[in-house]
């Protein structure tokens, strides 16, 4: 262990962090800074050259993170989303209560294959205005939306950027592992949450009058909003059989490329948009700060970072014990910093507690301590809404939009209650699970 080292890599972590919580600042840059810094320092004490500092970088996860932005930018230009927003109101036939859970429904599978932010941009707005046809407030629908939008991150190993990272560093954490162990307790959470929102407060809301709901059925048309028809079409089968490929093949970052390739290739033909137009619509942004964050963290390990929990006696404790100091750990940290570097920063450190006692770790069981982090990393976000970004956009459209019922303090309230429901249901679950996998 290096201590000065370690202190020294640590404090640009923390430099990094406060840089994307911080909208002032320039987090690309002054990551990709705190980024050369950490390897320059690490190198010159440890000795380590260029091609060990490359092989920190998760490619996978970034493979699989570039390809997922090409296919939703894809599914943008072909106004899926928009047809399907609409288009659960038509189904609803107008009435409040199908048209809400429908609503929350869709936009948590959506949050399982698309980035959360992403479907709050799109389907937002969407929201905002068929309230404002109907003469009702926005603010509740937007609410149901901001809550369950998490839930659909724990659905997928592809859903989020954090997912992503986490499902590469543990080969195991694929597609058929997320149905087997997440899907029942996400559905669980998905449809307890929405029945409490309909009970506590779509209740109360005012009624639709029957005259506006059909005026507003009568004026949108679905048809409109589809540019070219047999493009809508193929690019929705054709995501849909990437989403099914993604559980069937083993290999989920060529299965991420090839497929967005090929619906590059083919859509060219009808937009003319080549790849290089898409290139420029892809959050660079994101790409480069992930790339930075795990180099840094690299160089954490590389100081001694790990050594430092393996003198923690993890060996003395129960593994219910463990397993619930990681999901509460994990989410309180995850609702006030970014869940990127959160997940990064205990990845190595569940791989010391589920590694064999023979090679020098504890020898706990993976199930319920990748629980505890999957949870923790993707709900504990709701506990503040500066903790997930999907959460600060829709307060954003909101504000742009003049809804009256949805602010910061409503949020923040509303999201924290729920944070600890889903947090406490899980705790149940964990319950379940270490008896059985422990």
């Amino acid at each position: 262990m290096e201590p000065v080292l370690l202190i020294v890599i640590f404090t640009l972590f923390v430099l990094i962090i406060l840089s994307y919580t911080k909208s002032n600042l320039d987090f690309v840059a002054i990551s990709l800074l705190c980024c050369f810094i950490a390897a320059t320092t690490t190198g010159l004490v440890t000795g380590i050259g260029f091609d060990e500092f490359i092989g920190f970088i998760e490619w996978e996860a970034i493979i699989i993170i570039l390809s997922m932005s090409i296919i939703t930018k894809i599914a943008q230009d072909s106004n899926i989303l928009e047809f399907v927003a609409v288009k659960l109101f038509k189904l609803s036939k107008g009435n409040q209560r199908i048209f809400f859970w429908l609503l929350c429904i869709i936009t948590t599978l959506l949050a399982a294959i698309i980035s959360d932010v992403v479907v709050v941009l799109i389907l937002a707005p969407i929201v905002v205005r068929l309230c404002h046809f109907l003469k009702i407030r926005a603010g509740t629908y937007l609410l149901g939306m901001t809550i369950c939008i998490n839930i659909g991150s724990i659905l997928t190993p592809f859903s989020s950027g954090e997912n992503i990272i986490i499902s590469t560093a543990f080969p195991e954490l694929d597609t058929l592992y997320f149905i087997q162990f997440y899907w029942l307790i996400s559905f669980i959470l998905l449809f307890g949450t929405i029945y409490l929102l309909d009970k506590l407060i779509l209740s109360k809301e005012p009624k639709i009058e029957e005259l506006q709901k059909k005026y507003v059925i009568d004026l949108i048309n679905t048809d409109i909003m589809v540019k070219n028809k047999k493009m809508f079409y193929f690019n929705g089968i054709a995501i849909i059989i990437t989403i099914i490929l993604f559980g069937a093949l083993p290999l989920l970052y060529l299965t991420a490329i090839i497929s967005a390739l090929i619906l590059v290739l083919v859509n060219r033909s009808y937009t003319k948009k080549p790849m290089s137009d898409l290139l420029k619509d892809i959050e660079w942004e994101i790409l480069f700060f992930f790339i930075s964050l795990y180099v840094v963290v690299g160089c954490l390990i590389k100081a001694g970072f790990g050594e430092l929990f393996e003198m923690i006696p993890f060996g003395d404790l129960n593994p219910f014990v463990v397993a619930l100091l990681i999901l509460i750990i994990i989410s309180f940290i995850s609702g006030v910093v970014a869940n990127t570097p959160t997940a990064l920063v205990f990845i190595p450190i569940i791989g010391i507690l589920i590694e064999p006692v023979s090679n020098g770790g504890f020898g706990f069981s993976s199930v319920p301590l990748l629980f505890s982090l999957v949870i923790g990393i993707n709900l504990g976000g709701n506990f503040l809404p500066s903790g997930a970004a999907c959460d600060m956009m829709t307060l954003k459209i909101a504000r742009d939009s003049g809804v009256e019922n949805f602010n910061y303090k409503r949020l923040l309230k509303m999201g924290a209650t729920f944070a600890f429901i889903h947090i406490g249901i899980s705790i149940l679950y964990l319950m379940i699970l270490v008896p059985i996998f422990g």
